[in-house]
Parts: C-alpha cells; sequence; structure tokens
C-alpha cells in the first residue's frame, strides 16, 4: 500500500525559527502603519494645541473642531488596523507527527 502524504496549505503564521521558537506576527508592514498612525494622532493633538494657542477664540476654530478630530480619528484608526492587519485567524499549534511506522 502507497504511503500517504498530508497536504498543508503553507501559512505565513506563525512564524518559527531554525530551532522552533514562534516570533511575532508583526512584520514590517505593520510597524510602518503603527508608526504612521501614532504620528497621526501626534499631529492632531499639536494641530489642537497650536490652534488653541494662536486663536483669538478658539472654540469656534475650524482646525481645532474639524480637522484635529479627524486626524484623531484616522491615528487611533490606524493603530487599530496596524495591529489586527496580518494577525492569524488560526494560532492552534499543528499536531506533532506521529512516529508509528507506516503500513506496509
Amino acid at each position: 500500500m502507497a504511503s500517504r502524504s498530508t497536504r498543508r496549505s503553507p501559512s505565513p503564521t506563525p512564524r518559527t525559527t531554525t530551532r522552533g521558537v514562534t516570533t511575532m506576527p508583526f512584520d514590517r508592514l505593520n510597524y510602518r502603519m503603527l508608526l504612521g498612525a501614532v504620528g497621526l494622532i501626534v499631529l492632531g493633538y499639536a494641530l489642537m494645541m497650536v490652534d488653541n494657542a494662536t486663536s483669538a477664540n478658539p472654540v469656534d476654530s475650524a482646525l481645532s473642531l474639524i480637522v484635529a478630530p479627524l486626524l484623531l480619528l484616522g491615528g487611533y484608526l490606524g493603530v487599530a488596523a496596524a495591529v489586527l492587519w496580518g494577525v492569524p485567524r488560526d494560532v492552534a499549534p499543528e499536531p506533532a507527527a506521529s512516529t508509528e511506522p507506516a503500513e506496509a
């Protein structure tokens, strides 16, 4: 009888090194997205602060009421997307290979 071969679909994550240690599922794209999102958050708070310091009536400014909150919202959504992007759906470990000899 022919031996059975199992077909396994290639799974990009979780990644394992040569010693079998599982690494983090984040890659370069995740870190770039996270950095961009944090940049948007910092820019949103900076625009809100600068506009409030320079305007005669800071409460009625379009920059503090519209632009800065939209930048903050985009930044926080970007952080969530950067964390969730590419996270594996099934991270259960694969069953160990059987040590039983194949039937002849």
